[in-house]
């Protein structure tokens, strides 16, 4: 019975890939897992948990989420060590214990809701907006962990007012907290705002109304704010992309930077707008869309075409953010084959090598791409232009490769358009 079953036990411990071989040959031959073996693990979470608390007193930051880090993954194992150190006399040790045992979550950390309920009273704001976002996390919604949470809702620290905000609307669902949220990235207290922006970027849609109305409209501290906020968000802020579109228009050139990082995080569904707006009449409108247009890659192959018929017009920096824009569009960018070709003769060492990162990332061997970049490879002045070079042409000779291969064994991979008979 022992040997039938060992294959399936084998498989599914190493899937899980937390005991030892010991644990292993325990279980096929015994049936069981020592306890001894367990004791290391649990005494292995009780020695991070020591080394967190230690990174905790002097505040060292890296150490402090690096064992963070380990005791979640390591998952029910460490809850006991943490929950010990919930009384700490140290304020920073009772803040990253908290922290971990909301991280950890459901439902090994649930032992620990009273705990984390009674930590909201805490007199340390770090502490008390730790309980707040780990009582949020797991969702909880026993009368005494809501009650806490509300309380801390006007709490004197703006930073546990958002902390506490996000975890009302978790337990809640309360759109009043989305609003307040979005208030509270006014704040002069930076940690209130950024906590306020981490939070909005996880509630996602339900917050991307408001948070365009106050990038349209509101003070330009407050707008660039907003902007981080969404960009965060990626392709759930799309809701957003009219209002930004407008925004790049703007006078204040760092809020529609901002606004262009953003709309270089929404793909696919920016991509029309920001080429209509390369005619633009503002010279750095036209430039920020190229760098988002860059941003979003090969979705953004539509606009290829218009962005090529620029490289003769460009110079400086708009010719090296244009050559890079199209170098991160990739394969479908062929159309600027021929313009980057040219430009392996620009005065500029820095453009002659972003050319050449651009047709390796393209890796069209057509317009005599692969000699040109092969003179270069040999004769350019700069050393890492030569390399860039080489780069290049070996990634072109990789695609075409794998072109040539895909025809061939057509039931395994695709076959590019160029390649078809």
């Amino acid at each position: 019975m022992a040997a039938a079953t060992f294959p399936f036990l084998w498989m599914f411990l190493m899937r899980i890939g937390r005991l030892s071989w010991l644990a292993l040959l325990s279980v096929a031959l015994w049936g069981g897992v020592p306890k001894a073996t367990l004791a290391a693990e649990v005494e292995s979470a009780r020695e991070i948990v020591s080394r967190l608390v230690s990174a905790s007193r002097i505040y060292d930051k890296r150490q402090m989420r690096t064992a963070s880090d380990r005791l979640v993954k390591i998952g029910a194992a460490a809850v006991p060590g943490l929950m010990s150190v919930l009384d700490d006399v140290d304020d920073n040790v009772r803040w990253q214990a908290i922290a971990a045992l909301g991280r950890i979550g459901r439902p090994a950390a649930t032992v620990s809701i009273s705990e984390m309920t009674d930590a909201c009273a805490d007199l340390d704001a770090d502490v008390r907006g730790a309980a707040a976002v780990a009582l949020g996390r797991m969702r909880v919604k026993r009368v005494a962990a809501v009650r806490a949470v509300g309380l801390l809702r006007r709490d004197e620290q703006p930073m546990v007012r958002a902390d506490a905000w996000w975890a009302w609307w978790r337990v809640t669902g309360d759109r009043k907290a989305i609003s307040e949220l979005v208030e509270l990235l006014s704040s002069k207290d930076w940690l209130a705002s950024s906590h306020a922006s981490q939070h909005l970027s996880t509630v996602g849609s339900p917050a991307v109304k408001l948070l365009a109305e106050k990038m349209i409209a509101g003070p330009p501290r407050d707008r660039r704010q907003v902007a981080e906020t969404l960009r965060r968000m990626g392709p759930r802020a799309v809701t957003a992309i009219p209002g930004l579109l407008g925004v790049l228009d703007g006078e204040d050139r760092h809020v529609a930077a901002a606004a262009a990082r953003v709309l270089g995080a929404q793909g696919a569904a920016a991509v029309n707008g920001l080429r209509e707006r390369l005619d633009a009449s503002q010279p750095h409108t036209r430039s920020l869309v190229v760098v988002a247009l860059g941003e979003i890659g090969a979705p953004a192959s539509s606009a290829a075409g218009k962005l090529a018929r620029r490289l003769e017009s460009v110079d400086g920096r708009d010719l090296l953010q244009l050559v890079t824009a199209l170098g991160r569009i990739g394969s479908k960018a062929t159309a600027a084959v021929p313009g980057l070709v040219a430009i392996l003769k620009h005065s500029h060492r820095d453009t002659r090598g972003a050319a050449c990162e651009a047709l390796g990332r393209i890796g069209s061997a057509t317009h005599g791409a692969t000699e040109a970049l092969a003179a270069v490879a040999e004769r350019d002045p700069a050393d890492f232009v030569r390399r860039a070079a080489r780069r290049a042409n070996a990634e072109i000779t990789r695609q075409r490769a794998d072109q040539v291969d895909a025809k061939l064994n057509p039931e395994t991979r695709p076959v590019p358009d160029d390649l078809r008979e």
